[in-house]
């Protein structure tokens, strides 16, 4: 993003990694034509088609892919984040697609969507089917992943990878990127200031025009005053250096610690202290999510990409050998649910 590494540019997606920072809205003019207006109709009858389609093959496969707990292992672990990964191949990208509903006070969008995904909310969903032995689990597992205590509020959403995402949910994962770097791994650094992030949020969060709009300059002004209650904290998040995973001036690929990637990991794509606080307000360490997936001994990255508009595979070892030594991106962090 902001020109820092131009193909993967706008891969981190602001919004989801940063909280809506930039999000994608739409405004129903209802001067429109009355052909326009069906059109639009028609689009979100698809669009609720489709998930529901992809909402009832997802619930499918977590029930026919049932594990108890108490006999939950690796193997069934990446058999079954195989199995539920593969329901959204190809779904599109669609940043800012989801909020906390459409009686929240502040983001009203869908709390959870199966049409659409960005990088974070693909890999929520498919850790929260895992979690679950039903898909009558499911939603519960996914708010106590994307909400702090499963509070489900704009201001308890784990908005930053590195200070909240993983910190509150350290109970159900499991950071094992000091095994994979091999006695490699570094640690990012950043300060996270979500205070000043606040501040630089605009209407897009509230689907309204700020601009225009009184009652969106209001609410716009009270969730940024509930912002204010925040102060810089630091963050910390390790991660296995490309300059492991690629050896040498040759840039040799050390299959060894490839190996050591489990099959359904979480893969969080690192940028130590992310020099972006002039856009929005505060720097961070993370720019990108996908899930690992292993496929006749080839390893993949399984995510929601912007570039490509879709949720896709591409091969491990080809998305980061597009990284020069010089690119923020210096390397991956790998994290496994606790089984």
């Amino acid at each position: 993003m902001f020109l820092l590494d131009i193909r993967r540019y706008w891969e981190v997606s602001m919004k989801h990694h940063v909280g809506r920072v930039f999000v994608a809205t739409s405004v129903l003019c209802y001067c429109l034509l009355s052909t326009a207006a069906q059109t639009e109709v028609d689009n979100r009858s698809s669009v609720n088609a489709v998930d529901a389609a992809n909402r009832a093959l997802f619930y499918q496969a977590i029930d026919h892919h049932s594990v108890q707990r108490d006999v939950f292992n690796a193997s069934s672990y990446a058999e079954k984040m195989l199995v539920l990964s593969q329901v959204f191949l190809g779904a599109e990208y669609v940043g800012g697609s989801v909020g906390e509903g459409p009686f929240s006070k502040y983001d009203k969008d869908p709390l959870v969507r199966f049409d659409v995904f960005d990088c974070t909310t693909y890999v929520e969903t498919l850790l929260a089917g895992v979690m679950s032995t039903s898909s009558a689990e499911f939603e519960t597992n996914l708010m106590a992943l994307r909400y702090q205590d499963g509070d489900v509020s704009f201001v308890s959403r784990n908005h930053f990878p590195s200070l909240d995402w993983f910190h509150n949910n350290q109970d159900k994962l499991q950071d094992i990127t000091p095994d994979v770097a091999g006695g490699t791994a570094q640690v990012a650094q950043t300060l996270i200031d979500k205070a000043a992030w606040y501040q630089h949020l605009s209407g897009d969060v509230l689907g309204c025009d700020a601009t225009t709009s009184n009652d969106c300059q209001r609410l716009l002004g009270q969730l940024k005053e509930e912002g204010r209650d925040f102060t810089p904290e630091p963050a910390y998040l390790p991660y296995v250096p490309l300059t492991a995973l690629f050896i040498g001036t040759e840039r040799a690929v050390n299959q060894a610690l490839l190996d050591r990637i489990p099959s359904g990991s979480v893969i969080s794509m690192v940028r130590p202290d992310w020099p972006l606080k002039q856009w929005i307000g505060t720097n961070m360490n993370v720019s990108h999510q996908g899930i690992a997936i292993r496929k006749e001994g080839v390893l993949y990255l399984r995510h929601a990409s912007l570039t490509y508009k879709k949720v896709i595979d591409e091969s491990f070892v080809d998305y980061f050998s597009q990284y020069s030594p010089e690119s923020s991106l210096k390397g991956f962090n790998v994290q496994i649910l606790r089984y």
